[in-house]
């Protein structure tokens, strides 16, 4: 029993020896990763260096993992570059803890940083004697790194860390250091003591982020504080509260290390400013609460017109709830040089039951942003010459115990404006907004009416609207607005528009809703009116404007609704239409024809069924279109700006692609065109006269051309049947055109371009052929002619005429000397040699006919950027002005 005793004792050092192995194992791994990982941070660090042009080190890395994983990294630091003798930035330790377990149990799903925390930074802000700063030059460094990695810009999605959450993040006890090297001997100013710190930073939760700092002092005196709303899962914050705390801070000193694109000087600046924003922001919601302000005095810019200092104050002691209807202004006072901005009254359950508005009054004066800009230079440069001259601004309220009411009024008058390729307008021209908002007593409900006039302003430099300074342009309407819940629903019982010398009228409902990442608006508008003369209205597309990009398919994101439109009249091309009617309905980007006919050329046309999607990519469209008696002369003038057939046309076009420009059209529609056309004339070109005219200067007596008058009669009823495919409408069958003594055949297809290319044959009948040789011959059978017509639809050409066997034939049937003396044979063998004859000439008529199908197809190819850009020219008149 004594011996086995310390046999028993063995089992704990072999134990203990097991987790020393464990531990040293675990120690020895722990010191490995620290110094792979401070080889990887090094070698980033190396080519950050090479892209600043200066140092950057790190000096060691350690990381834990009891207790949670833990990173710290000390002694950054960002060196000095050529010329400077200071580093940019230093700091002494960032360190992150996060909780290992917790992430590693999830997967990854649920990350919590327990603490994120850069403590000692030091930055050196260096202005150098030539005026830069070592800021700018990093700026400018990374700049160019980021250009040089630029990728190719991909659709905006919105990130999700809604997996991550924050328990502290912190900046403690930083530094800011101005040195100024261009001036000898000039102090060191910095900001001191500078603190930033976010607790409980996660998804669904509200932020709030504090700053404190000691600027150009040896204590703390600027306090800001911004609360948000709770977090979204991308972590982007929507400030509701704001509140700075600035003891007086002379600015002066850091003039000098603002961009010299400021121009700033120096000034003063404090403030006492508690603000929370509620609704008065977008995607906040509640009450709004504003008290005090800030003091932005004496400040200097460079180029200031006489020396002029600008003063900014803002002071105010306000309290909104617009969900109520309530606003209470006690004092609201704006001051930025010359121009003010003031405001008192009280406004009180306006949305209510018992509304009531007391002295409401907001008025602006000297509201001129080219007298601003006297005191802050760089306002000259963003305005541009686009704007000058005071804004009238009034905003007035109050009533009687029947009707408390709100008025606004923005006049324009007395501003120049002169926006490059939109609109200008003169001084003094007018340009009036005004409304008038009324409490209709509960439900949420207000009524409203709002009139602009734009008589004086000149829209043609937009390039669209035809409206010149005097023509009429107005808008006036009138309804109700309320809100239940997240919708908001808009009545309009009344819409006038005044568009030149046309008066348009109708109304509208709309309901905007949904969720901000999700939201919806449905509407139902109709619209009506005597006459529009779009001819008048809208510029006529220049044919060297760039073809527009597509629109994005998040501004339809949410929309649907119908619009409906009857005009008694709507002229387009110097063609008017009568008893327009439509009824469109939309489905975010797919527009649908639900309805949609009208009277023009003498008959009628349908487009319903025919739909556009404006933001899918390729932007397809299906064309559905019914035409019933329409006049073709006028109708091919429209299409190719020539009048090209004459006749009444009915027909049904099924018409597929992509794009809105001819281009695009023509390389991808496909579809089908069929119906029939009725008393119908070719107007370019009379092709009997063109094929015997060539025929007769064949023949040896005195044969004459026959003509139609210079075109080609299509016959009492022609049907027709094309299939589109890639630009293309090629006839399914034969046209077959008979009339009288003339038989014509034709085949192949138009681009939609209008170049033609189709063979055909024309078939000269006895009666023809006797006409043709002024009665010398007859055959007792039709003789067929081939041709091929090319080139223009309005002016084609026609070729491949396979005339000498024709030729032949005739001079077979007329028998005569001449005839046997032109083939060189004896008088009786002039049968035999006419059919040899005729025979040899076909091959050759047949070869020269491949010769000249390659001359038009390599003509027609070079035509082609020709036609298709003076297509899209025609196009764009038609459907883009």
């Amino acid at each position: 029993m004594t011996q086995a005793h310390p046999r028993r004792r063995r089992w704990p050092l072999v134990v203990g020896g097991v987790v020393l192995v464990l531990v040293v194992a675990v120690v020895v791994a722990v010191l490995a990763l620290d110094s792979i990982l401070l080889s990887q941070v090094r070698k980033q660090t190396d080519l950050l260096s090479r892209d600043l042009g200066r140092p950057v080190t790190v000096d060691g890395i350690r990381t834990k993992f009891l207790g949670g994983l833990g990173v710290r990294v000390t002694g950054v630091q960002v060196g000095a570059g050529p010329g400077e003798n200071l580093p940019l930035a230093t700091l002494q330790r960032a360190e992150v803890e996060v909780d290992l377990l917790r992430a590693a149990l999830s997967r990854g799903k649920d990350v919590n940083v327990r603490e994120a925390v850069l403590d000692g930074l030091r930055v050196n802000v260096v202005r150098l004697p030539d005026g830069t700063t070592n800021a700018q030059r990093v700026s400018d460094a990374l700049a160019k790194r980021a250009g040089a990695e630029k990728k190719p810009e991909q659709p905006a999605k919105e990130s999700d860390l809604s997996f991550v959450h924050v328990d502290r993040a912190a900046v403690q006890d930083a530094r800011i250091a101005f040195v100024d090297r261009s001036v000898a001997n000039a102090p060191e100013v910095a900001v001191n003591d500078l603190d930033v710190e976010v607790r409980d930073l996660a998804a669904g939760r509200p932020l709030e982020v504090v700053l404190n700092a000691a600027v150009l002092a040896q204590k703390q005196n600027l306090e800001v504080r911004v609360k948000a709303a709770p977090l979204p899962p991308s972590l982007t914050p929507t400030p509701t509260a704001v509140v700075v705390r600035a003891q007086p801070i002379d600015l002066a000193p850091l003039a000098p290390f603002l961009p010299p694109t400021t121009g700033f000087r120096g000034g003063h600046f404090q403030a006492d400013l508690d603000a929370v924003l509620g609704a008065l922001v977008p995607g906040g919601s509640g009450p709004a609460h504003v008290k005090g302000g800030f003091k932005a005095t004496a400040l200097r810019f460079e180029a200031q017109e006489g020396g002029k200092p600008l003063d900014v104050v803002f002071q105010s002691d306000l309290d909104a709830d617009l969900d109520k209807g309530t606003v209470r202004i006690a004092s609201l006072r704006l001051d930025a040089g010359p121009a003010s901005l003031t405001g008192k009254g009280n406004v009180s359950d306006f949305l209510g039951a018992t509304p009531r508005v007391q002295g409401l009054e907001i008025v602006g004066s000297g509201l001129d942003p080219a007298l601003l800009a006297a005191y802050y230079p760089p306002l000259k440069k963003q305005l541009a010459g686009q704007i000058a001259g005071p804004i009238g601004l009034q905003i007035r309220g109050g009533g009687t115990q029947a009707s408390q009411q709100i008025e606004l009024r923005l006049d324009f008058a007395s501003v120049r404006l002169d926006v490059p390729r939109t609109l200008s307008k003169g001084a003094g021209a007018p340009l009036l907004v005004t409304a008038n908002v009324r409490a209709l007593g509960g439900g949420g409900q207000v009524a409203f009416d709002v009139a602009a006039d734009a008589a004086g302003v000149d829209l043609r430099p937009g390039g669209s609207i035809a409206k010149k300074p005097g023509d009429p342009l107005a808008v006036t309407a009138a309804g109700t607005w309320s809100r239940a819940g997240n919708d908001q629903k808009l009545d309009l019982s009344r819409l006038d528009l005044v568009l030149l010398a046309d008066r348009l009228s109708g109304k509208a409902k709309a309901t905007l809703g949904g969720t901000k990442a999700q939201p919806t608006t449905t509407f139902d508008a109709e619209l009506q009116g005597a006459r529009l003369d779009l001819d008048r209205l809208l510029i006529p597309t220049p044919p060297d404007k760039p073809e527009s990009k597509p629109l994005e398919k998040k501004t339809f994101a949410g929309l649907s609704g119908e619009a409906r439109v009857k005009l008694d009249l709507l002229r387009v091309k110097k063609v008017d239409a009568r008893n327009v009617v439509a009824r469109v309905r939309v489905r975010e980007d797919e527009i649908t024809m639900e309805e949609a006919r009208l009277e023009v050329l003498g008959g009628t046309v349908s487009a319903a069924g025919t739909q556009v999607r404006l933001a899918t990519p390729d932007a397809p469209f299906h064309v559905v279109t019914e035409l019933k008696g329409i006049g073709a002369e006028a109708g091919t003038a429209m299409l190719w700006d020539r009048k090209v057939v004459t006749g009444k046309l009915d027909g049904k076009l099924d018409l597929a692609g992509k794009g809105f420009e001819m281009g695009q059209i023509a390389k991808a529609a496909t579809g089908a065109l069929a119906g029939a056309l009725h008393d119908g004339a070719f107007l370019g070109k009379d092709l009997l006269a063109s094929i015997t005219g060539p025929i007769a200067t064949k023949l040896p007596f005195g044969a004459k051309a026959l003509s139609e008058g210079g075109v080609t009669s299509l016959g009492k009823d022609l049907g027709f049947e094309f299939k589109i495919d890639r630009g293309t409408a090629t006839l399914a069958k034969p046209l077959q055109i008979q009339r009288g003594d003339t038989a014509l055949a034709l085949q192949g297809g138009v681009r939609l371009d209008g170049t033609l290319d189709m063979p055909g044959t024309i078939s000269l009948t006895p009666e023809l052929v006797s006409r043709l040789t002024g009665g010398r011959a007859k055959p007792a059978n039709a003789i067929p002619v081939p041709f091929r017509l090319s080139g223009p639809v309005w002016s084609p050409t026609v070729g491949d005429l396979g005339i000498e066997a024709v030729v032949q034939a005739i001079l077979k049937e007329a028998g005569s000397a001449a005839a046997a003396r032109a083939l060189g044979v004896k008088d009786g063998d002039v049968g035999a040699a006419a059919e040899q004859k005729k025979a040899e000439l076909k091959a050759r008529a047949d070869a020269e006919r491949q010769a000249a199908e390659q001359r038009a197809r390599d003509e027609a190819e070079k035509r082609k950027q020709q036609v298709e850009e003076e297509a899209k020219k025609k196009l764009r008149g038609l459907f883009g002005r």
